[in-house]
């Protein structure tokens, strides 16, 4: 007897499942496929391998810039794919291993299989090697994870494409590739191919890449995407895929009622998640759900007694970060004293593209809708860095940092980044917003020098005053 079966061990699974047995609990792990779920083995880390790929051989590329010479140039240096997805393969075991002990260290117990409930309390897991194991529970926790989104095409059609987890195995540089979405998988998987070598082109449904990132950031991104070479195309809706004697083409509907055609030697779909329930019959469970998630609380509890569910089944953020805070969250209300609501409020959000981008709280454009509803005013102050002075010493200076506050109060509502390690220095503005500081307590802050970090406090100084490394300033 289990006081809680976790069914999906990926890092909203795997973590509930370390800390329920921290709180004294007899847990055990179902698993389908490889633990650590999509994120270690085909998501968030081999593309992090990968971008890191990228980045080194451009830094290969341009070590001339910085004293370092290399026989022939820039144009003897040399990518070996197969060496860099070997090397992906190696960090991703390395992590995957490190799950798998501490799941046992821990105690728990995992059981590879495919789950489904048998009834209240009662988990069955059908092995790989046949036969059939139910394990009685007090407490299960739903962590099934997403599948990839699809375009509205002929299935025959995604026959000539390939998803994400094709291109993280790919042995050789496609000489030109279509990305299908401009999402945050889209950008990625774009900027990685491109850094490689790859002539990139981008389609996308809404007007701007990014939804989900600051307006003005997306834009900016955009346009340096653009000055790299790639080809973004917005607007466009994609119906047919047919495959060409030189590669693959794309047969899209545009907004104004044309057609247009794309041609790729390789087309990629990165049109993001959706739920995956992982074949369990939630109905008969008494789980209500749509196509938008499991439908649950603020404690991750769903319809059905003693049944929990988080992470990308609940649909709300399909971010990794998340999933683990919602396991935790789901865990302490079944076994810790002190019980604790899933908060949202501050959740940053990290595209690893080139430069990368990251945002946490409000956008300007929603901050400017709240506060005309709610008779208050917004003040949005940026730096840049090219006015940062370790920015400049790395050669990386394209982006900046932008706060959004309140007025009058100065509190921060929001930080978007757009730059050099944006994705380390959002958590800045997380732990401000989380903190509910004002601008100027950000500013009085002392910043060590030189480091990337002062573009934060000079962006601090600029809520009620003006940064003091700009000739000129822009607020509004």
């Amino acid at each position: 007897m289990y006081d809680l079966v976790v069914i999906g061990a990926g890092p909203g699974g795997y973590v509930a499942a370390l800390r329920a047995a921290q709180l004294g609990a007899a847990v055990a792990v179902v698993e389908r496929d490889k633990l650590g779920g999509c994120c270690l083995n085909r998501g968030c880390i081999p593309t992090k391998a990968l971008v890191r790929a990228a980045e080194v051989y451009t830094t290969v590329k341009d070590a001339g810039t910085f004293g370092t010479g290399l026989a022939g140039g820039a144009e003897a240096v040399s990518l070996d794919m197969p060496a860099v997805m070997a090397r992906k393969r190696q960090v991703v075991a390395q992590l995957v291993g490190g799950v798998e002990r501490l799941l046992g260290s821990a105690g728990v117990t995992v059981h590879m299989g495919t789950a489904s409930v048998a009834g209240p309390g009662k988990v069955a897991v059908a092995k790989a090697g046949g036969g059939t194991e139910v394990l009685d529970t007090k407490y299960i926790l739903l962590a099934t994870g997403s599948q990839p989104a699809q375009p509205p095409v002929p299935e025959e059609d995604l026959a000539h494409t390939i998803g994400s987890d094709e291109a993280l195995e790919l042995e050789e540089v496609p000489p030109s590739m279509l990305v299908i979405g401009g999402g945050v998988l889209g950008v990625e998987f774009a900027c990685i191919y491109g850094a490689f070598g790859s002539d990139i082109r981008m389609i996308k449904r809404t007007p701007n890449l990014l939804p989900a990132v600051d307006e003005e950031i997306a834009k900016r991104l955009a346009m340096s995407l653009k000055k790299r070479g790639m080809q973004v195309n917005t607007g466009v809706f994609t119906k047919r895929i047919e495959k060409t004697s030189a590669g693959k083409v794309v047969i899209c509907d545009t907004a104004d009622g044309g057609e247009a055609r794309f041609e790729a030697h390789t087309v990629m779909v990165a049109m993001g998640r959706v739920p995956d329930f992982g074949g369990i019959d939630l109905g008969a469970m008494g789980v209500e759900s749509d196509r938008r998630g499991i439908r649950v609380d603020d404690r991750m509890r769903t319809t059905a007694r003693n049944v929990y569910a988080i992470g990308d089944a609940v649909g709300r953020t399909y971010l990794a970060s998340v999933a683990s805070a919602e396991g935790i969250v789901a865990v302490e209300d079944m076994f810790a004293e002190h019980k604790r609501d899933m908060d949202y409020r501050v959740v940053p959000g990290v595209v690893f593209s080139n430069p990368e981008c990251a945002s946490v709280g409000l956008d300007e454009k929603d901050a400017l809708e709240q506060a005309a509803a709610s008779g208050r005013e917004v003040v949005v102050s940026k730096f840049p860095f090219t006015a940062n002075g370790k920015a400049i010493a790395m050669g990386e200076t394209e982006g900046l940092v932008k706060l959004v506050a309140d007025k009058t109060s100065g509190e921060l509502l929001g930080m978007h980044v757009m730059g050099p390690h944006a994705s380390d220095l959002i958590h800045e503005g997380a732990i401000a917003l989380r903190a509910r500081m004002t601008g100027e307590d950000l500013a009085r802050i002392v910043f060590a020098h030189p480091t990337l970090s002062e573009t934060v406090m000079e962006a601090a100084h600029g809520v009620h005053g003006q940064p003091l490394h700009l000739a000129s300033v822009r607020r509004r």
